[in-house]
């Protein structure tokens, strides 16, 4: 089952907030609030919320400053800012997009367009991390391959050293099985560097944590 998208609502007045909560989690949206700029960004550093929704205009600190703030500090400035405002100029949406948001919202609020913007932003974050993680990994294989070309030298002697042994050494002797487990576990090595190195399509799976690493077995070439 999908995890349950989380958005920070930030506003000054608890009616606008209460207002939109319920428009959120009517569409199954979980959500936490904060009432100014401090609190936000405190509430976007413990939570880490998958959205934003910023008020504009705010006490001391305006909406503004606080995604500015929060789009300085590395662990955080990836989540996007959806601004919420009843002015439009320009010069207002122009401040707002340079202060690092990702769109804007009209006050009064209206549910169609509040859930097709959220709805758009989470989905455009969604395939920036998919060609990130892609990204990611296709690094990881391009390392991988070097490396593995590197190992196949080391490797080939290794394999030929203890070929020459099995052939001296009498089967009888302990030094025969020890050389054969070490011939054996270099050909393992030597087919999971060929395989890696013609890898071109891949899929992932969960290694520790929220950590995911290429699964092999169901890696293919060509």
């Amino acid at each position: 089952m999908e995890k349950k998208k989380l958005v920070l609502e930030v506003d000054d007045n608890p009616v606008n907030i209460r207002l939109v909560q319920a428009i959120l989690e009517k569409e199954g949206y979980d959500t936490v609030s904060a009432i100014d700029g401090p609190s936000a960004i405190e509430a976007v550093r413990i939570g880490k919320p998958d959205l934003v929704l910023m008020d504009i205009f705010m006490g001391e600190m305006s909406g503004l400053d606080a995604c500015r703030i929060i789009k300085e500090e590395k662990d955080i400035r990836d989540i996007p800012v959806i601004f919420v405002t009843a002015n439009t100029d320009d010069a207002v949406l122009r401040k707002a997009f340079e202060s690092g948001g990702t769109d804007y919202v009209r006050k009064p609020i209206n549910r169609v367009e509040l859930l097709s913007r959220i709805r758009s932003v989470l989905t455009q974050r969604m395939l920036v991390e998919k060609i990130v993680e892609q990204e990611k990994l296709q690094g990881v294989l391009e390392m991988a391959g070097a490396v593995c070309h590197e190992m196949n030298q080391p490797l080939q002697a290794v394999t030929w050293a203890t070929e020459l042994l099995l052939r001296e050494i009498p089967e009888e002797d302990q030094l025969f099985s020890a050389a054969r487990n070490i011939n054996r576990n270099v050909e393992k090595i030597g087919t999971i560097t060929r395989r890696l190195q013609g890898i071109t399509r891949y899929e992932t799976m969960k290694y520790v944590g929220d950590m995911k690493i290429i699964d092999i077995e169901r890696a293919s070439s060509g």
